[in-house]
């Protein structure tokens, strides 16, 4: 069964997921890039370890505030900044 959240519910679970540091590094990485980043360079650029960043990376996906898709064997993140943008005016600019 899927149950929709609200706003409020979404938005309490991106300030969680922003209150730990390294989920911090990557939606700040992200945004100062500009663009999608594969794992492995964003794993570089944000030295986490491989199966933190996954953890991190999917409950980020999880929320809807990253996309990830698939090529080949190698994923590619990026911000979902439409719906932070909708939910969060301006948290952007903070980062």
């Amino acid at each position: 069964m899927d149950i929709k959240q609200s706003d409020t519910e979404i938005k309490q679970r991106v300030f969680f997921a922003l209150s730990d540091p390294g989920r911090y590094k990557i939606i700040s990485m992200l945004y100062h890039v500009g663009h999608e980043m594969g794992c492995n360079e964003l794993n570089q650029h944000v030295e986490i370890d491989k199966s933190t960043m996954s953890y991190h990376l999917r409950t980020l996906r999880e929320i809807g505030i990253t996309n990830t898709r698939t090529q080949g064997r190698q994923k590619y993140v990026s911000l979902n900044i439409e719906k932070i943008e909708r939910l969060l005016p301006g948290l952007l600019r903070l980062l």
